[in-house]
């Protein structure tokens, strides 16, 4: 007798969990939904992720059907997307991260910190507004953040948002220093921009009239609005 693989049942629920709770999975899934096609595109969404193990995950992703690769076999520019199948799993990620924003509590998610992570989402979310400048140049600085990861650079153009981690040698319009902790619970809407900034925990500044717009331009994530439940609710991971 063949021995079985999986959960053995033929439960949608155990055949889809089969397909996409192994790790990472789910995170790829969330990159491409974001508009991520190229590999190092996706790295940068799942930067503890090995670039081995996340080219066999897109290698299965593919063979499973969820994700189509393009490109010329002998080289040139391969890029991933969703097959049809895998866009159809939009609202089923949306609905985790929902669920995660409103009932996992705060202290588990501000004690997995990751400064890459941080500004690859703040990245794909601030809001080019029509008052900056055509080029307009904000430094990232985490005062608690390991060697390496301390300066950041986003740099804001009518064509794109770029996102350095090395002095990319502009004129930085606007310094915003912090710490990773305050920072994440600014920007995931678990506190205040105003009362981080009251307490001296965050500064801005630089050109001054810019530095006053950072609330329009550096938004939140997109799930900083979904309400948080009563901390005798909220579930610990």
């Amino acid at each position: 007798m063949a021995k079985a693989s999986g959960y053995g049942q033929y439960c949608p629920l155990a055949m889809s969990a089969e397909l996409l709770c192994n790790r990472w999975t789910m995170l790829l899934i969330r990159e491409l939904l974001d508009g991520s096609t190229a590999f190092n595109e996706i790295t940068r969404g799942v930067p503890l992720m090995s670039r081995t193990l996340l080219s066999n995950r897109l290698k299965e992703l593919e063979a499973a059907g969820l994700v189509t690769r393009s490109g010329r076999p002998g080289g040139g520019k391969v890029t991933y997307r969703l097959s049809e199948a895998g866009q159809a799993l939009g609202p089923v990620v949306r609905t985790m991260a929902e669920w995660g924003q409103s009932w996992i509590d705060v202290e588990p998610s501000l004690e997995r910190l990751d400064a890459d992570f941080l500004m690859w989402d703040i990245r794909r979310n601030v809001r080019r507004i029509a008052e900056l400048p055509d080029r307009f140049v904000v430094q990232f600085e985490f005062k608690d953040a390991p060697d390496g990861k301390r300066q950041h650079w986003l740099i804001m153009t009518e064509q794109e948002i770029d996102l350095c981690h090395f002095d990319p040698g502009f004129e930085v319009d606007v310094f915003l220093e912090t710490d990773l902790r305050t920072m994440t619970a600014v920007w995931m809407g678990w506190r205040d921009l105003s009362s981080a900034t009251a307490s001296d925990e965050l500064s801005i500044h630089g050109n001054r009239r810019l530095a006053a717009m950072t609330p329009r331009w550096l938004g939140l994530s997109r799930l900083a609005q979904i309400k948080k439940q009563s901390a005798e609710l909220r579930v610990r991971p």
